[in-house]
């Protein structure tokens, strides 16, 4: 995997010149989404296809922007935006399209510019935000562009609330319908294919993956379940 060059001083600092630049990052990502997804997380690809102006300027923005932020919670924020927005400007630029599945290399081979430095998906999930913000609940904020990953925030994630965005999405999700299945007749519990992809992020020494699930569930279930994990859903998450 390349070397990104992140330089993050989690100081006290204001940011000076960069404020405004940032602030409006959020702003126009808030109302960008707002308009494109709906409540449930659904993109509406077929209209932002005819008129991605608004997704092209937000994004030529960040191709310039230093990215050394002082603040670890803008830093989060950030990038989340900018995975989630790269997403759906991967999906546009061939739309129509049935699953990103059928996208070479979505994730992992067409790059992008941000803070002039030429990044893919993978490099935002796994470099930097694995890598400097470790917290397994961020997966949940990411959109696959899949209707079997995590759904589409339909507002900007912000840093005066990065971590309970975080926490509350994760939530939302892992309580959600049909997330989980468990058989106790059988000991067995199938999980979403997330948590075999990341295993390591989720099971730790004597944590697993039932006891992550359970930081979040209504009512708790057995950890002594045996997990395995179902298909993922490749499918378009397109309104």
């Amino acid at each position: 995997m390349k070397k990104i060059i992140l330089a993050l001083c989690f100081l006290a600092l204001p940011l000076f010149s960069q404020a405004q630049t940032i602030e409006q990052f959020f702003e126009q990502t808030t109302e960008f989404l707002k308009k494109n997804v709906t409540e449930e997380g659904k993109v509406d690809y077929a209209t932002i296809k005819k008129s991605p102006g608004e997704l092209i300027y937000i994004l030529s923005n960040t191709a310039k922007l230093d990215t050394k932020f002082s603040d670890k919670k803008v830093a989060k924020a950030f990038w989340i935006n900018v995975y989630n927005l790269q997403v759906i400007k991967g999906v546009i630029d061939v739309y129509p399209i049935a699953s990103v599945e059928k996208i070479p290399g979505f994730f992992k081979g067409s790059s992008f510019v941000v803070g002039n430095q030429d990044l893919t998906l993978d490099d935002i999930e796994n470099v930097i935000l694995r890598d400097l913000f470790f917290d397994p609940a961020v997966h949940f904020t990411l959109s696959s562009g899949a209707n079997g990953g995590a759904p589409l925030l339909n507002t900007a994630y912000i840093p005066s609330t990065i971590d309970d965005q975080i926490k509350n999405q994760a939530k939302l999700v892992i309580n959600s319908k049909d997330y989980f299945i468990v058989k106790k007749s059988i000991n067995l519990i199938h999980l979403p294919k997330i948590f075999e992809w990341y295993k390591k992020d989720f099971a730790v020494n004597y944590f697993n993956e039932i006891d992550f699930i359970n930081l979040f569930l209504e009512k708790k279930i057995d950890n002594t379940l045996t997990v395995k994990t179902y298909d993922f859903d490749w499918s378009l998450n397109q309104k």
